[in-house]
């Protein structure tokens, strides 16, 4: 990748927007901008303020972003030459600034399969090209942000090997089992995996058998240990043995009969839901990686090694990596984009 790349790079998420003013072959950030006026509020604001259409619509995603562009560079001076500013995330979705298709698989890992468009809009002098990227989809599942992390996840020299055959684990609301095969991704499976725990944690009958809010509160380097060990690990073989429908009433019966603690039953609880998503692995022969941090990457190591054994053809990608994989997914974008376009 040329030492020269410098670009915008927007992570527009469904509750948090992000920009980043990324230089050299190492993407480096220079400035960056979070704030919380994800996709989501924008679209109901546009919804309560009568722009119903997705023309309507995009002038108010236009005129967030075009604040935030010129705080991005406020007091810079004026810049050398204008840039490329690329944007992932939802905004490419039905409730986003521009919907997209989706881009089919197999989806290569340089980004050249991408799905993306060119937008033309009334941005800052400094902005060269706007670039918006979509996700992807095969006729059963779809994913719309976690494209590009796989590309810059997978971009990083420690990922070499993998690009040949893995498995690669982005646990979330919505987790994503993605399968590389022969430097593209092949197929992917979505588990609705923190969804669950917390629609069940909040709304079901389960819901004054647990805590679910004691385990957000947690921190990112907790590390789990004694009885909330114990019963998460508990969680993750009554899984393994009952699946998740036959699983969840030993969470109720854990506190009526066996009188639980809330945080200790709540562990276990977590432990079924993580674990009914991991069973599936346990069959998997190619290298597995886990693409989390902090306390839900401690989970799922926890998780794994009860079902397949420590370390057992497994790992987690180094938290530097996952810290940089948007942007560099997008530099990888660009870099493709770039050689396609000169002779």
């Amino acid at each position: 990748m040329s030492d020269q790349l410098e670009f915008i790079s927007c992570d527009w998420g469904t509750s948090t927007f992000r920009l980043r003013w990324v230089r050299d072959a190492g993407c480096t950030v220079v400035r960056e901008i979070r704030e919380s006026s994800g996709v989501r509020a924008l679209y109901e604001q546009a919804q309560s303020g009568g722009a119903l259409t997705e023309v309507e619509r995009g002038t108010i995603f236009e005129a967030h972003l075009r604040r935030q562009l010129d705080k991005l560079v406020e007091g810079q001076g004026r810049l050398d030459e204008p840039l490329p500013l690329v944007v992932s995330g939802m905004a490419s979705s039905t409730v986003g600034w521009r919907e997209l298709p989706y881009a089919a698989l197999p989806l290569q890992l340089n980004g050249s399969g991408l799905s993306h468009a060119k937008i033309k809009w009334a941005g800052p002098d400094w902005i060269s090209n706007t670039h918006l990227i979509s996700g992807a989809a095969h006729p059963a599942d779809i994913m719309r942000g976690e494209e590009i992390e796989v590309v810059g996840i997978m971009a990083s020299e420690e990922m070499a090997a993998a690009r040949e055959a893995s498995l690669l684990v982005l646990p979330g609301t919505h987790s994503k089992h993605i399968h590389v095969r022969g430097g593209s991704v092949v197929d992917f499976q979505t588990y609705m995996t923190g969804e669950l725990f917390d629609v069940l944690g909040r709304h079901s009958l389960l819901r004054a058998s647990v805590q679910v809010d004691s385990v957000g509160s947690a921190s990112p380097s907790d590390e789990l240990s004694g009885d909330d060990r114990t019963a998460f690990e508990e969680g993750v073989r009554h899984a393994r043995r009952c699946g998740l429908a036959g699983g969840l009433f030993r969470v109720r019966t854990r506190a009526v009969l066996d009188r639980s603690a809330l945080g200790e039953n709540t562990r276990f609880f977590s432990g079924l839901i993580i674990g009914s998503e991991l069973i599936a692995l346990q069959s998997v022969t190619c290298p597995i990686f886990i693409a989390a941090t902090g306390a839900l990457a401690n989970l799922y190591r926890i998780a794994l090694a009860e079902l397949r054994g420590a370390e057992a053809g497994w790992q987690c990608v180094r938290a530097g990596t996952m810290a940089r994989a948007t942007i560099m997914g997008q530099a990888m974008f660009l870099k493709t984009l770039i050689g396609r376009q000169t002779p």
